[in-house]
């Protein structure tokens, strides 16, 4: 199950001594439950169970072992027993109502929260849950308009989840061993995971979009290469970029001994890794390197969402620091092309339990999964918007989306539709993929207000366009990152009298840019604003005009770039005095005297296109800098990806004088 992916700590043995002698039924168990082999465990306590005497301890890992199995049924039966013995303990009771609220039994979770609450003095550890089992009873008497649909066609009887959008398909993590049927031959690990007794994880492509025929494939030798679990994986943009989840592939670390006449067994752990591939212009997925702030000597680090600009990086990891549990954490990419140090999400979207499965939808908002947030069972999935550790309150999103059983990783698009995975009843296997379709009304990311609202439209100034847009609510203390379109402005609708403040988030941090306010405006007024922070249009500045783009080999405006051109123009007529320098760069491919010629052409194209706009020509200098200042290694005697080729292709703006 998805469990493995979060935390998680998977221990292994690393070396045995063994005598000839075979170990007794309860040894062997301590074994298995000391390496975290759960349904092997279960399988041997269940037989010291039904004898005559039984250790409170045998009933205690019986009933662990099923609950980290996901059992629950199992498990609330076997907590339900221990909690008559007198020498249980006080976590045994909080455990017991946890799988009933997983079954979707709320009224006898709640009592069982309620006892434990009161034997222990520990009301406040359970106000979490109670508070999800009275949500549940009521989203479930009234439910959303969302549809979900259980992918049948993906789906096995084994765990199919972390179901990801790719050209022509999907990408989706099963343990089912398809690999091994797939290709037969293939140097796959036949061993299987203890915790599950099922296969390790693999990554699959599926490459029809419509699923009534579905063709399966491997993703590619460069991630399912790893012997043990593999995925889920998120993607840059233009696919270009990978960063997948990796169980530690090579590293085993000794933690502690336990001693079973006749011998010692040495335990070690296994932990989540992030890496990283690349694909070439031939399309082939390149080695993966790691991620530099892996450490699976100390912490969990995976579950991967990018950005839509591709410069922050979204995870879940146990690193110290956090809230507590797994947290969701950020890197930012930094101006040489590293990754920056990982930052805390922040208490807003983090809790003292579980928060994992982040993902960065195309309208920027954040959906994650959490255990500490009031929910209907186990991980239900949640909503923020914001950017780095700004994020409004989350909102969870409520049955059918979410359900008694652990629901994670959604994924979704502009158009309000996506998918999810759940283990919830009903499915065709412990975790299921299913499709997922929000009501039109909930498409469009506008605020909640109720009446008369006032048409806002910012211009976004060119430096910030693949940044966060974030607008915030004065009075009601919560904001939203607003989408960017594709001509450069952000429209939304506002609440009357009220104040409000655009805040920039980007790799530079928060920029106070922009402060106003609706009051004593009417519906019938458009209220509009440019959104370009004035303490960034400085004397030296420079910043890069993204998604200023030409066709290959030429020089002309495209009306994609006119956008563009047009918004700085804008920016031009507003500072009067103000004087620039227009710079076209190239990649390294071509002869040096070629790339200068043309980035000159590409300049100068600019410079026109401003000109014919009505901007004085003797404000700016086209200057071409061909190959001459590339932002990263991509050198002629250095074999790069065509989007690492990408990133020094631009045209950037230095202010000569404000």
């Amino acid at each position: 199950m998805k469990k493995i992916c979060v935390i998680i700590i998977l221990f292994l043995p690393l070396s045995r001594v063994w005598s000839q002698e075979q170990l007794s039924v309860g040894r062997k168990a301590a074994e298995y439950y000391q390496r975290y082999e759960y349904a092997k465990a279960a399988a041997l306590y269940k037989r010291l169970a039904g004898k005559k005497k039984v250790s409170i301890l045998t009933l205690e890992r019986l009933a662990d072992s099923y609950r980290k199995m996901n059992a629950y049924e199992d498990a609330a039966n076997w907590y339900s027993k221990l909690l008559t013995r007198p020498d249980a303990q006080p976590e045994d009771g909080l455990y017991y109502g946890d799988m009933l609220k997983s079954m979707g039994r709320y009224e006898e979770a709640k009592n069982a929260y309620a006892q434990y609450a009161q034997k222990y003095n520990q009301a406040a550890q359970v106000a979490n849950r109670q508070a999800g089992c009275d949500s549940a009873i009521q989203w479930i008497a009234a439910p959303g308009k969302d549809n979900i649909s259980n992918v049948a066609r993906l789906n096995t009887s084994s765990s199919d989840w972390g179901a990801t959008y790719y050209p022509k398909g999907i990408v989706f993590m099963s343990d089912s061993l398809r690999n091994g049927i797939l290709h037969p031959a293939s140097h796959i690990n036949k061993n299987v995971y203890g915790r599950t007794n099922r296969p390790y994880y693999k990554l699959y492509v599926a490459d029809s979009n419509n699923y009534g025929n579905v063709y399966i494939n491997d993703l590619s030798a460069a991630f399912n290469q790893y012997r043990y679990h593999i995925g889920p994986v998120a993607f840059d943009e233009g696919y270009n970029t990978a960063y997948f989840t990796v169980t530690d592939p090579a590293r085993r670390i000794a933690v502690h001994k336990e001693k079973f006449k006749p011998g010692i067994i040495i335990y070690g752990n296994r932990r989540l890794e992030l890496f990283i591939s690349r694909r070439d212009s031939s399309g082939k997925w390149s080695q993966a390197v790691a991620f530099p702030y892996n450490r699976p000597d100390q912490y969990s680090l995976g579950h991967a969402a990018v950005s839509a600009d591709g410069r922050t990086l979204y995870f879940a990891a146990d690193m110290p620091g956090g809230q507590g549990g797994t947290d969701i954490w950020y890197s930012e990419k930094q101006a040489d092309g590293n990754w920056g140090t990982p930052q805390n999400g922040g208490a807003v979207i983090n809790t003292p339990e579980d928060e994992a499965f982040p993902t960065i939808a195309a309208d920027g908002n954040l959906y994650y999964s959490s255990k500490g947030l009031p929910g209907m069972g186990g991980y239900d999935i949640f909503k923020t918007n914001g950017a780095l550790a700004q994020w409004s309150k989350p909102v969870n999103l409520r049955y059918p989306v979410n359900s008694a059983g652990d629901d994670f990783y959604l994924i979704s698009r502009n158009n309000g539709t996506g998918f999810l995975s759940s283990n919830r009843k009903g499915g065709k296997g412990s975790d299921d993929i299913y499709a997922w379709a929000s009501p039109e009304e909930q498409r469009i990311p506008l605020l909640p207000v109720p009446g008369l609202q006032i048409p806002f439209e910012g211009n976004v100034c060119p430096p910030f366009r693949a940044a966060c847009i974030y607008l915030y609510n004065v009075q009601r203390g919560i904001g939203w990152c607003l989408a960017v379109e594709a001509d450069g402005k952000v429209r939304i609708k506002l609440e009357r009298e009220t104040d409000y403040v655009i805040r920039i988030h980007g790799a530079g941090g928060r920029v106070d840019s922009v402060k106003f306010s609706t009051r004593g405006l009417t519906g019938s007024d458009v209220l509009q604003k440019e959104i370009c922070p004035q303490n960034t249009l400085r004397q030296g500045t420079v910043f890069i005009l993204n998604n200023l783009h030409y066709d290959y080999d030429k020089s002309e405006i495209r009306p994609d770039a006119a956008l563009v051109l047009d918004s700085l123009a804008a920016i031009l007529r507003e500072h009067p005095t103000m004087r620039i320098e227009l710079s076209a760069h190239t990649d390294s491919r071509g002869s040096a005297k070629y790339n200068l010629l043309l980035s000159q052409r590409r300049a100068a194209a600019a410079v026109a296109y401003l000109v014919k706009q009505g901007i004085a020509r003797n404000r700016m200098v086209a200057k071409g800098y061909g190959s001459r200042h590339l932002l990263n290694n991509c050198t002629k005697s250095v074999k790069c990806s065509d989007a690492e080729h990408e990133v020094n292709r631009r045209t950037a703006v230095k202010i000569l004088r404000e």
